[in-house]
């Protein structure tokens, strides 16, 4: 009866309006068995609970084999379970929901002292029944169904109260955490039973190993369950007698998080089984194991990269097309130190992308892509501002260019440029380039070009970094300042030197003067 119940409930709201990311909003909430949730000083049965503040009116009435909280105007329904099921409604299963303001020893309070929209806000509070998983349902109380079939993007999870007082300190028939104990939360995808899909791995969250556990809300990955109906949550502890858990099985919910498409996850380029694997002290991405000769392919995140590795050159080893690197430095002396930012280091985390050379394309499911973080390399900013063997020093007028260039089923549909140096400045710190302008694309590829060219081909290091590939622009958000190139002399100045070499210091610049009326510019002075 009670799968039929939630099988109905599903068809009743199929019709619903979906939009692409939809969050949970408590705010929205009502008891398909009663009116609308309210939030009471009192709550029955009175025996049992005389004081039961600030939590769901109907969590121990008996009024069903069973009942649902329904939210978003009939998007998601959560399993409660207060009734003769359970122990003559003296107790409940499932879900229900609370706003208590504390952190105190209390089955309905989260050690965030309220939801994640501040304390005492309204959150969800779970209870997870072994006995009622094994003895009563065929699955987990604590089931979520959704309308149709959604993609789970993600949830925000909070250690309740009573369970960290069991962890921590024991009591009831608990006993504190050894180094060795483990209060782990399972996350399933469901069939259309409502049961596990034991074909998808669940989502595993450790809340508590050993004596270390989570203080606050914490957010959880769901992309990896796929498309479902609904999800089950499973708690279980290492404290156990006869087989089951003597910790107390609750957890607080909240922004349970779904999409009409298939979510995308941001590449970070952080090491990533299958994929990236960057060891602390290299300097480029050396691939699942060793890369091959060739062309390499690799993932970050839901999107497709390739490196090409060219082998050792004598000046160690050559990358070109997307190289992940990890190095902190911000200058360099050239070419043999290509893959360092010009602000050192990463936007976020310990990795970053430095692209040059191929213009090879990033592929994806099709998509708008928000966009990413960008910065100069250490290389080409030593360049711009020095000059080397192959291009000049920037003045005011010189300029650097980076196209994107978005494909869609192998076509080029639309560009973006960014100027990495323009009007006299040049980008030094992580700055975002929103791609969104573009469209839905299954593909990125890029360009470069620069002021500084000869017979048609760019002496500008064609080189930048990137990272966060697939990042919402952060709100608020705050352009970095861009740095200024020294001031150059207009035009070589007539003046007699017969005599050595001289050096002179203009306008904070190192010239030579070199036989006659020569002047030959070196780069900053260096005290």
């Amino acid at each position: 009866m009670r799968k039929l119940f939630t099988f109905c409930a599903a068809v009743l709201f199929a019709g619903a309006m979906s939009a692409e990311v939809i969050t949970m909003d408590l705010t929205t909430a009502t008891n398909l068995n009663s009116e609308a949730i309210r939030y009471e000083t009192k709550n029955t049965p009175a025996t049992y609970y005389n004081n039961l503040k600030d939590v769901m009116d109907s969590t121990y009435s008996e009024v069903g084999d069973y009942s649902q909280i329904m939210t978003n105007d009939g998007i998601f329904f959560l399993d409660h379970l207060p009734t003769g099921d359970s122990y003559s409604g003296s107790s409940w299963e499932g879900f229900t929901l609370s706003k208590v303001a504390a952190d105190t020893v209390n089955q309905f309070a989260c050690t965030a002292k309220g939801g994640v929209a501040g304390v005492g806000t309204p959150f969800v509070l779970a209870y997870y029944s072994e006995y009622a998983a094994l003895a009563i349902l065929d699955h987990s109380p604590c089931h979520v169904t959704f309308a149709n079939e959604y993609y789970p993007v993600e949830v925000m999870i909070c250690m309740d109260a009573l369970t960290r007082r069991d962890v921590t300190v024991g009591g009831g028939y608990a006993r504190a955490f050894t180094e060795n104990d483990t209060l782990r939360m399972k996350i399933y995808a469901v069939d259309e039973y409502g049961d596990n899909d034991d074909t998808v791995d669940p989502v595993i969250y450790d809340m508590a190993v050993g004596q270390k556990f989570e203080n606050g809300w914490v957010k959880i990955d769901l992309t990896s369950l796929g498309k479902t109906l609904g999800l089950n949550f499973e708690m279980s502890s290492t404290d156990q007698s006869y087989g089951m858990a003597n910790t107390s099985l609750y957890f607080a919910m909240d922004k349970l998080a779904i999409s009409d498409k298939k979510p995308q996850k941001v590449a970070t380029f952080e090491n990533e089984a299958g994929g990236i694997n960057v060891a602390k002290a290299d300097t480029c991405w050396q691939g699942a194991d060793v890369p091959v000769i060739g062309w390499n392919s690799w993932t970050s995140g839901t999107y497709n990269f390739r490196s090409y590795y060219g082998g050792n050159s004598g000046y160690g080893d050559y990358y070109t097309s997307f190289t992940v690197t990890n190095e902190t430095t911000n200058t360099s002396t050239g070419y043999t130190e290509a893959y360092r930012s010009a602000k050192g280091g990463a936007y976020e985390g310990e990795n970053f992308v430095v692209w040059n050379m191929y213009n090879d394309t990033i592929t994806f499911d099709a998509q708008v892509v928000p966009g990413f973080f960008i910065n100069n390399t250490a290389y080409a900013v030593t360049s711009m501002v020095n000059g080397d063997s192959f291009a000049k020093a920037f003045g005011k007028d010189d300029w650097f260019k980076l196209t994107c260039i978005g494909v869609k089923g192998g076509a080029q549909v639309a560009t973006k440029d960014f100027y990495l140096a323009q009007n006299g400045e040049y980008v030094v710190g992580w700055t975002y380039v929103d791609l969104s302008e573009l469209g839905e694309i299954d593909g990125l590829t890029f360009g470069m070009s620069s002021s500084d060219e000869t017979g048609g081909y760019m002496n500008t290091p064609a080189y930048f970094a990137m990272d966060n590939f697939g990042a919402a622009k952060p709100d608020p958000y705050v352009e970095p300042e861009r740095a200024i190139f020294p001031d150059r002399p207009s035009a070589i100045e007539s003046v007699r030197a017969n005599e050595k070499v001289t050096k002179v210091i203009r306008n904070g610049q190192v010239l030579i003067i070199r036989g006659n009326n020569v002047y030959t510019i070196l780069g900053n002075e260096v005290k």
